[in-house]
């Protein structure tokens, strides 16, 4: 079974590329669709096992929620909070399912947090499969 996985590498250089260029992100991660954490980078205290299974939990319940609704299963996801804002995102490459989650302080702006989110998704959409996706980067 060959399914079409970006490497962690290629994952966590997606990350360092959005935190680098906006200091307003607290934590990024790719989950897989179980909520599982694939690759997180984190300026907080963020629990990556946590993170992951809510964000994956998220956006199962925001595709039943649209499927439910007649409407197309939803691009990416936003909860905005008094200090914190969290976009998540498909990042629609493989058949396992990965998703992007940023997680900003509520003075980023949201169009940023939003573009950096899909810019993950984009970057590891479009590099290369390597040898090494799938053995873990320690």
């Amino acid at each position: 079974m060959n399914i079409d996985m970006p490497s962690q590498r290629q994952c966590l250089a997606a990350l360092d590329k959005a935190m680098e260029h906006c200091p307003g992100i607290a934590a990024g991660m790719f989950a897989l669709r179980d909520g599982r954490c694939y690759a997180e980078r984190s300026r907080s205290r963020v629990s990556a096992g946590k993170f992951a299974a809510m964000t994956s939990s998220l956006m199962a319940l925001s595709n039943s929620v649209m499927a439910e609704l007649a409407a197309d299963s939803p691009g990416y996801l936003l909860i905005e909070g008094r200090t914190h804002k969290l976009v998540a995102c498909k990042v629609p490459r493989g058949q396992v399912g990965l998703i992007v989650a940023i997680l900003a302080q509520s003075e980023a702006s949201l169009g940023l947090v939003l573009g950096y989110a899909r810019t993950c998704a984009r970057d590891v959409c479009e590099a290369e499969e390597t040898p090494d996706a799938r053995s873990p980067v320690r």
